[in-house]
């Protein structure tokens, strides 16, 4: 069913695809459906979180290199047709409450929650400021890259998150630290 989902909601766009759709093209009757998921909004989400969630397992030591790991990767998502259907789901949530809270609670607070942890072993290693707030830097750190996509005034890319990130590093660092960030290509 989430197959079936993803392939239409990446051809027509999540506004576009019904539960009708869905069930037809995974052979399975509508009720299937919602046995499974309340709403249309919440197997289109699963269907986008599959797409997009990539192993975290492979993260640098370095707090630097795992930060610019992680924000290359969300630079590289919402550069693809994966952003498009970002942009559409959070279109689409401004006027529905529900998939508002979903597109918080499922897709956007789990990857929040990753980079916190990036950070918060940055802040525990020494890396990075002992009086770091976390939310704040998450907002300073990614923020551009959500403005970018939603807006489009600039082009998404992996240089434009690295950009982001060496002008908002030297406020993340602790500067007792001797831990230099080596850049890696």
């Amino acid at each position: 069913m989430l197959d079936s989902a993803r392939d239409l909601v990446c051809q027509l766009g999540p506004r576009a695809v019904t539960v009708d759709q869905i069930a037809a093209a995974a052979g399975v009757g509508k009720q299937t459906i919602y046995r499974w998921w309340p709403s249309k909004s919440s197997v289109i989400m699963d269907a986008l979180i599959e797409l997009t969630d990539p192993d975290p397992a492979d993260l640098p030591d370095s707090t630097y290199e795992a930060v610019r790991l992680q924000m290359r990767r969300v630079a590289g998502m919402f550069a693809s047709r994966n952003g498009e259907l970002i942009r559409e789901l959070v279109a689409d949530s401004q006027g529905d409450p529900a998939l508002a809270k979903d597109f918080r609670d499922r897709f956007f607070a789990h990857r929040r929650a990753r980079g916190a942890a990036s950070l918060e072993k940055g802040i525990a290693t020494g890396e990075l400021r002992a009086d770091l707030d976390v939310e704040d830097a998450l907002d300073v750190l990614y923020g551009p890259l959500w403005l970018q996509l939603l807006v489009g005034h600039r082009p998404l890319s992996q240089a434009a998150a690295d950009r982001v990130l060496d002008l908002v590093w030297p406020g993340l660092k602790n500067s007792k630290s001797r831990l230099a960030p080596k850049k890696t290509t």
